[in-house]
């Protein structure tokens, strides 16, 4: 029997269980429960572990890094149609990978999850899509940020980091680049809004409120521009 079948069964008993308990705590006793049962079985012989190991040599310049976040973080993943809770996860924007640790600290293997197995992940309070629908030729696809704006409209950003050759001091090195791509879904449909002129033709009612928030943000736009993006479309939508 799979493990995924395993969890199943197991889950389905301990569905017996939750249902008495207040439906206020249901969603954490879940929690819980799945912890208790990835832990037990280990996460070695979970459907999650299958993946290649993730390596990485990079020689960089000032500490940078090809990471999200540089250190791994808490989070969550729907992985095969089910839900990990309580997952040390780091997301690598240069390959666009989601990297797991497992839980016992003395095994130094990281391991890349597979990509198409992976619905969304949680770290922190950031939600990642997997959206396999766009179009490859117009988005660059993958995992991005999912933000819920309201009015049947969702703004996701993509991040990646783009990877240059450096030599110093004759010693060949790596620098990352950071770059995003937006998308705003609305009225079903995905937009790239990467350029202000498209955000005014998705919105022409509000093309003076555009061009007055662009003049009132240019250093949030230099200094963070996701951000600036995020409060954009939060602006425009209120």
């Amino acid at each position: 029997m799979r493990n995924s079948q395993k969890k199943i069964i197991f889950l389905t008993i301990f569905g017996l269980l939750l249902s008495i308990q207040p439906i206020r705590s249901q969603t954490a006793n879940e929690i819980e429960i799945y912890n208790w049962f990835d832990k037990n079985l280990s996460i070695e012989s979970l459907d999650i572990k299958n993946g290649l190991a993730h390596l990485n040599f990079d020689n960089t310049v000032n500490d940078q890094d090809r990471y999200y976040l540089p250190d791994f973080k808490n989070g969550s993943v729907n992985y095969n149609l089910q839900n990990y809770f309580d997952l040390f996860l780091k997301y690598d924007i240069y390959s666009d990978e989601l990297v797991l640790r497992p839980y016992d600290e003395l095994n130094t293997t990281k391991i890349n999850l597979i990509k198409d197995n992976i619905s969304y992940f949680k770290i922190g309070t950031e939600k990642f899509i997997n959206l396999k629908e766009l179009n490859s030729t117009i988005f660059k696809g993958g995992f991005y940020e999912e933000v819920l704006i309201g009015n049947n409209i969702t703004l996701y950003i993509k991040y990646y980091k783009e990877r240059k050759k450096v030599t110093k001091d004759n010693v060949d090195l790596i620098e990352y680049v950071p770059k995003y791509e937006f998308i705003l879904l609305k009225e079903n449909k995905f937009n790239l809004i990467n350029d202000k002129k498209v955000i005014i033709a998705l919105f022409p009612a509000n093309k003076k409120k555009i061009n007055d928030f662009y003049d009132m943000n240019k250093n949030l736009k230099e200094s963070n521009t996701p951000l600036f993006m995020e409060n954009l479309v939060k602006y425009i939508n209120n």
